[in-house]
């Protein structure tokens, strides 16, 4: 008899009562349910395999001449210029992918500022010519 009236003591005796253990089960449930999805969802590690494939300036002239690349793309391709190529290399593709990248129309400030500060401090020699192309640019 003794464990029926330890039981029946845990039983809430008032309605409050009962409404206040029922929130406090349904908070504790609310709880559990997303720390265990949140331990059992965790983001699966996706392995990339390094492509072997050489980045050309072809590839940078692909993105520029794209009407579809958004800023991201033409961000990512001059600051894949400055990274990996000089105008030297190949003059007349460095200066058609600059003029397709500062004519494109989803070009912004930040492509600017990447070819005032970058490219044309790497390629100092051709300071004047990219200059010109930059004036003509932001004149459109």
């Amino acid at each position: 008899m003794w464990l029926i009236d330890k039981i029946e003591d845990l039983f809430p005796s008032t309605p409050l009562a009962f409404l206040i253990y029922l929130g406090a089960f349904s908070l504790i449930s609310v709880i559990l349910i997303f720390v265990a999805a949140k331990v059992f969802n965790k983001p699966k590690k996706t392995t990339k395999t390094p492509s072997k494939k050489e980045l050309s300036i072809d590839d940078l002239l692909k993105i520029a001449k794209n009407p579809k690349s958004s800023k991201a793309d033409l961000i990512t391709a001059i600051e894949l210029f400055v990274q990996n190529f000089k105008i030297k290399n190949d003059e007349k593709k460095s200066f058609e992918f600059f003029e397709k990248l500062l004519n494109h129309k989803n070009r912004d400030k930040k492509i600017f500022d990447i070819f005032h500060g970058k490219v044309i401090a790497a390629n100092i020699e051709y300071k004047d010519r990219l200059d010109k192309m930059e004036r003509k640019a932001l004149n459109k």
